[in-house]
């Protein structure tokens, strides 16, 4: 009801008439510098900036109500800040513009002596783009507030940010000499910060005359070395500011800056030179921070503090590296360390993720092999923190971003993919996009089935791993051999079960691709079929099948694709009981098992024991109607000599036995009136198999129209609704009129593969155009 009454809101909004619009403008030119009206003045600017969200077409406001609210953006008055930046969000609705509707102070001027009331309006700068050759103007303007050091604080850390959201938006009109000219400021801005605290600015007392104390460390110890973000005050001066913003966004400045003097310099140790400089400066700054983090902080709070230092330390230290690689070897000394303490107490898992990043960006600088490190952190650290969901993010994030070093130079993937899916399986909403892409990186030849089966069984995974987290926050007891469990939790205190949920929550594959007593282990899981969080996880079970599917249709040999058939046959059946879960999979398994056969036909004569015994049996029919259906028709279009050299008579006559047999049974079991759901349809799939085995062995041909003849006669006598029975009926007489035509029903049954490329439309000599022409002579 909310969403409505908000979406009605908005469609009113969006067909405001241009009058209210004007209207409400001149309300807010009388009234915003009037004191007694400022609380209506807000609502009519709040309403404004309403219909300018919601408006599909841009509402035309005067000039005047532009230029006053550019006037107001560049005051920045105190006593007004919330319309203030109620006027700034809503120029950025605006903007860009021509120069004519910003008026004439829009832009910074050589007249202006103090930058204050310009750098207000950097933001808008930055939202007017180069129109009318904006930021070509404003950049030396920005420059200049930033470097000079006669502007005041918050002009300074404008510019600063004026000039890396430049770098970031527009780095094409960012010249070099730019870039030397912040680089050797922020250089100062980072070295040169008072070691003393700002005095007390609330208290003023004459008669005693205090001594301005040195900052501290975060152990409470006056501070002997240069300022830095870690250093604890009362009261902070305006140059210590500096320092912290300088240090907050020196990542994103030499992140975006590294590929702009890429361009604009001939080569990488020449565009080097432009950090020379800076670069220096923030190891020292770094190194003293590594330092810092050392200390116990005396306020316990001041660790979160340490730990977004450290991860903000190694990331620049690793963008540095990657800037002038001949800092590796002093730079990679001090990171390992680091690691080495790190890994000790385990207690700080997201800082290892960038240290990680930075080995395997710098470690072949340095001979280092990074092995170690990686399993360490996939088998120990992510056994203990994926439930972490900043941790999962981030090990996530980086297993995407070095996909192909990880897949291609390492196996740490295919070795570690229980662990890595148990993320998924805890967080399914959250990760099925990133796992599209990374599922194919988990897959080898040795372990793709084992992610086959891990994938068909996820839900269970979450399940175990949310009994294993209720079992962690209380005392359970281990129950006895002889007790039967009555519920997951049981099971899980049961040692008849215990040995199965571990299975499921493994570490590392490779330790078979599934277990026994698989149905038992589902059954016992029934109480959690319902779970939020399982019933997720088995939506997202469908996608991720596609993409194993695919995968193995573009890489696998035939041999994997033979060894992969008995696999689904036995997993169609054995399948975890979520509402929709199981027919979602078995819709998927059914289609790719066509694909499958259609790519390597010889499968069918490979698995042929496996596939008749399955093909046998009516009961896997039951709720694997389209599995078993699909399998069928593969049986009747693929067993051919055409595919495959070995499907002799005798090969084909084996096949015939085993579908002949079951067409007897289920027509019988269709007249007799115990039908089997859709047996129908399967009888339908049956006889055209059958008619298309006898069309490729024709002694196979007397036996067929008997049994056609059988199946009519008794789908005559069922009782199956009229229209099924007639559909029926129809089909086995066009089989058997066929079939006594043996060399016409070989070209009718068994078409060549030219008909799916068109050919057979369009030749003069193909059959279809040929029975055309004599039903247009006899008619």
């Amino acid at each position: 009801m909310a969403l409505s009454m908000i979406e009605s809101l908005f469609s009113q909004a969006s067909i405001t008439p241009q009058e209210e619009i004007d209207k409400i403008c001149q309300g807010v030119l009388e009234n915003l510098y009037a004191p007694d009206k400022s609380n209506e003045c807000m609502n009519q600017l709040r309403q404004l900036y309403f219909i300018l969200q919601a408006s599909h077409t841009e509402p035309c406001l005067p000039r005047n109500m532009i230029s006053t609210l550019v006037n107001m953006v560049s005051s920045m008055d105190h006593d007004k800040t919330k319309e203030c930046l109620l006027c700034e969000q809503i120029l950025s609705e605006l903007l860009p513009r021509n120069q004519d509707d910003l008026g004439s102070d829009f832009y910074p001027s050589s007249s202006h002596q103090k930058g204050t009331s310009s750098a207000n309006c950097l933001l808008l700068y930055l939202m007017q783009g180069n129109r009318n050759c904006c930021l070509v103007d404003v950049i030396p303007h920005a420059v200049r507030w930033m470097s000079s050091g006669k502007e005041d604080y918050n002009v300074q850390r404008q510019a600063f940010s004026f000039l890396v959201s430049l770098q970031v938006l527009h780095n094409k009109l960012v010249t070099e000499e730019t870039m030397k000219t912040v680089n050797t400021t922020a250089s100062n801005w980072l070295m040169n910060a008072s070691l003393y605290q700002l005095p007390n600015p609330y208290t003023i007392n004459p008669f005693k005359k205090d001594q301005t104390p040195v900052v501290n460390e975060v152990d409470g110890t006056p501070s002997r070395n240069f300022f830095t973000v870690l250093n604890i005050g009362q009261y902070y001066t305006n140059d210590q500011f500096l320092n912290i913003y300088c240090f907050s966004m020196l990542y994103k400045w030499l992140y975006h800056a590294r590929f702009n003097s890429e361009e604009v310099s001939d080569n990488v140790s020449k565009s080097a030179q432009v950090f020379n400089s800076l670069v220096d400066k923030s190891i020292d700054y770094c190194f003293r921070i590594l330092d810092q983090c050392e200390r116990k902080p005396k306020v316990p709070s001041d660790t979160e503090l340490q730990n977004c230092c450290l991860l903000e330390v190694v990331n620049i230290l690793d963008m540095i590296c990657k800037i002038e690689p001949g800092k590796v070897a002093g730079v990679f000394q001090e990171i390992r360390r680091l690691y080495n303490k790190l890994m000790q107490e385990l207690d700080k898992p997201r800082l290892l993720v960038p240290i990680l990043q930075f080995f395997l960006n710098h470690g072949k600088s340095v001979e280092h092999d990074p092995q170690e490190a990686y399993t360490l952190f996939f088998h120990k650290l992510l056994t203990q923190w994926y439930l972490d969901p900043a941790f999962s993010f981030d090990t996530i994030t980086f297993i995407k971003d070095n996909l192909d070093t990880l897949c291609h130079n390492t196996s740490i993937l295919s070795t570690y993919f229980p662990n890595i899916l148990k993320m998924l399986a805890w967080n399914p909403r959250s990760y099925l996009a990133d796992f599209e892409d990374i599922l194919p990186a988990l897959m080898s030849p040795s372990t793709a089935i084992e992610v086959f089966h891990m994938l068909l069984d996820l839900p269970c995974v979450t399940v175990a791993l949310e009994i294993t987290e209720r079992c962690k926050k209380s005392e359970i007891q281990t129950l006895s051999s002889e007790t039967e469990p009555t519920n997951s939790l049981s099971a899980f205190q049961s040692p008849l079960y215990r040995p199965m949920f571990n299975f499921f929550t493994r570490v590392e594959g490779g330790h078979g691709d599934t277990i026994n007593r698989l149905s038992l282990f589902h059954n016992i899981l029934a109480d959690m079929n319902q779970h939020p969080r399982v019933l997720v996880c088995s939506q997202i079970v469908p996608v991720l099948l596609r993409v194993w599917f695919d995968v193995i249709l573009e890489g696998a040999s035939s041999e994997f694709l033979s060894h992969l058939i008995p696999v689904l046959l036995e997993r169609t059946a054995m399948l975890y009981n979520i509402p929709g879960y199981q027919a979602d999979v078995r819709k998927v398994l059914a289609e790719y098992v066509v694909h499958l056969l259609k790519k390597y036909p010889g499968i069918l004569l490979d698995q042929a024991s496996e596939i008749r015994d399955f093909l046998s049996s009516p009961r896997n029919i039951s709720d694997r109607e389209e599995f078993f259906a699909n399998l069928v028709w593969c049986v009747g279009e693929l067993c051919s000599v055409r595919h495959d050299d070995r499907c002799t008579a005798e090969a084909i006559t084996r096949f015939f036995d085993t579908l002949e047999v079951l067409t007897y049974e289920l027509s019988g079991m269709a007249s007799a009136k115990e039908e089997i759901s859709n047996s129908s349809k399967i009888i339908c799939m049956l006889i055209s198999a059958i008619s298309k085995l006898a069309s490729k062995c024709q002694d196979l041909i007397p036996r067929s129209i008997l049994l056609l003849t059988k199946v009519a006669k008794q789908q005559q006598a069922s009782y199956l609704d009229t229209e099924t029975k007639d559909a029926l009926v129809g089909r086995a007489q066009e089989l058997i009129n066929l079939l006594k035509l043996p060399n016409f029903a070989n070209v009718v049954l068994n078409p060549s593969d030219e008909i799916e490329t068109g050919r057979w439309h369009r030749d003069n000599t193909s059959l279809p155009i040929t029975l055309r022409g004599i039903q247009h002579i006899l008619s």
